[in-house]
């Protein structure tokens, strides 16, 4: 066995760290318990990793994060997970020694292999001998070096136990290869956001994604949502599953059809929603407990309201109404309606007459425009201006589409924040949305609505999970056309009244959130408070 370096070497290269890492296994079983000499190397390689610091199995999954260089981690999308959260999500996958009899217990992504060591010690808890508690196990992982961690992890607890076992972990992509059947499936699998250039699923892989789960595949699925698909697939009747995934799964308009097919297959049996302290990536997440059905049927999970519930968000019963897509109609544009007006933009002078006044989602607050200049393509703008007579092709729609009296709605905020524009002076940027009343009339009665506290809360409960942040709402087109609104009487009338004030800077926006309410049929405290506490103060 080589003896320990005398000075911290070099970080290894990929190829030499993997082949380091294929001899951890049969270094250790020559040595029995004692640390090898391959681990010594790779404890050191990063100037700050003790030996001293392996006193077990669960000491090699983050020694292996360590040595991962930050860039290589958001490559592949690897955030690896800590251990107290992994012995629960194996608790809830394995409740019962029934469910641990179902079959092998799987992570598809296994990284490390806390996963596979909790699983490890839940099947002892359960009553399985230790040779036949590693039988049970398998991991895969793209990761090569992750694999020969996970493999020697596995082995290591197996001789603590007095036992001597190949622990079943290989090389291999879950998402493309079948694994056989499972009893449960767990684990944390790559996140690898579409919108991020850095994480993109290269093309060729892609395709043969789209091959192996078709319509599931769109624009922007994240490859953490197709694991939680191919889980269900593979666990046996009975079995569960319970991964980490991002809390966009459970609201994403791209991930609707995996959520229909694991609907039609799965009960959601439980949400973890995570409190912050799991991860350094920065990505809320959450772990939906799925159980496997008998035989496939119609049903729909309620995936959204585990997450509204954790985030305290008022429940409110608002009924059957008539809805803002029935009095308006909603614009929505996307990155060529952006792209396509950048370079109409200049600053407003003297010969801006005709030109729109452009509004970014940052220069909108409740009732009013902030005057504090725009962000837009990259720089800080005093007054922004869009010549709309160089607009073509799709931004000349958008534009078009905003002619007149309209309201524009911001996008990732606390509470659902509008502005007037009855004029029709202003050009709202992508994210923006626009409302265009039916009857210019009723701006003021739309306005309102838009700031009901209750309508806030009608429209997080619909969204959780969709945002940048756990803490903002994602209004889009289709949830904006299905708002509720209240019934045509003196009540909005008031609430409208005070809207159109509140846009002069001559009433308070808690008196048009209270009448707004109260045009609803709400009178809530609670709600009010709720939604007082996180209103813009500007």
């Amino acid at each position: 066995m080589p003896s320990a370096p005398s000075a911290s070497p070099a970080v290894p290269e990929p190829s030499l760290r993997a082949t380091i890492a294929g001899a951890f296994l049969h270094a250790t079983r020559r040595e029995a318990l004692d640390v090898p000499g391959a681990l010594r190397l790779l404890a050191g390689a990063d100037g700050h990793a003790s030996v001293h610091q392996l006193d077990g199995p669960e000491d090699l999954g983050p020694l292996h994060e360590r040595l991962a260089a930050p860039d290589d981690r958001v490559r592949r999308g690897a955030w690896y997970t800590p251990t107290w959260l992994a012995e629960a999500l194996v608790a809830r996958a394995l409740p019962d020694r029934d469910a641990a009899d179902l079959g092998p217990v799987v992570d598809p992504a296994c990284g490390g292999g806390v996963f596979l060591l909790a699983a490890a010690e839940r099947l002892l808890a359960l009553g399985i001998e230790p040779a036949h508690a590693v039988d049970r196990l398998r991991g895969q992982d793209l990761d090569e070096t992750a694999v020969a961690v996970a493999e020697a992890a596995l082995w290591w607890w197996a001789a603590r136990h007095g036992v001597d076992v190949e622990p079943v972990v290989r090389v291999g992509d879950a998402l493309l290869e079948d694994v056989g059947p499972a009893g449960a499936v767990v684990g944390n699998p790559p996140f690898l956001g579409q919108l991020r250039s850095a994480t993109s699923v290269a093309a060729a892989r892609r395709t043969a994604l789209r091959m192996r789960h078709g319509d599931a595949v769109r624009a922007y699925t994240d490859p953490a949502w197709l694991f939680a698909l191919t889980a269900v697939e593979q666990v046996v009747p009975g079995g569960h599953v319970a991964l980490v995934l991002p809390q966009s799964f459970l609201a994403a308009r791209d991930a609707a059809v995996v959520r229909d097919r694991i609907d039609a297959q799965a009960d959601l049996v439980h949400t973890v929603v995570d409190d912050g302290r799991a991860f350094a990536a920065n990505v809320e997440v959450c772990a939906p407990v799925l159980r496997r059905r008998s035989v496939p049927t119609p049903a729909t999970n309620d995936w959204v309201t585990p997450l509204a519930d954790a985030a305290g968000i008022p429940s409110i019963a608002l009924g059957h109404r008539r809805t803002l897509g029935e009095l308006a109609s909603v614009h929505a544009g996307f990155r060529d309606e952006y792209y396509g007006i950048v370079d109409a933009v200049a600053e407003a002078d003297d010969d801006a007459a005709g030109h729109l006044r452009l509004v970014t989602a940052g220069g909108i607050d409740p009732c009013r425009l902030l005057e504090r200049g725009e962000r837009f393509a990259g720089r800080r703008w005093r007054d922004p201006v869009v010549d709309v007579t160089r607009l073509q092709g799709r931004s000349a729609r958008w534009a078009q589409a905003q002619a007149g009296p309209k309201l524009l709605v911001a996008t990732q905020t606390k509470v659902l924040e509008a502005v007037a524009d009855p004029a029709g002076g202003l050009l709202g940027s992508v994210p923006v949305l626009c409302v265009r009343p039916h009857d210019p009339d009723r701006l003021w009665h739309l306005l309102a609505a838009l700031h009901a506290p209750a309508v806030t809360a009608w429209l997080f409960r619909r969204s959780a999970g969709t945002a940048l942040s756990a803490g903002a709402c994602r209004p889009t087109k289709a949830l904006l056309e299905a708002l509720p609104v209240p019934d045509d009487g003196a009540a909005w009338d008031l609430a409208a009244e005070a809207a159109r004030a509140a846009s002069a800077g001559q009433a308070d926006l808690a008196d048009v959130a209270r009448l707004a309410d109260a045009a609803l049929g709400v009178d809530d405290a609670a709600l009010m408070a709720w939604w007082d506490a996180r209103r813009p103060r500007r």
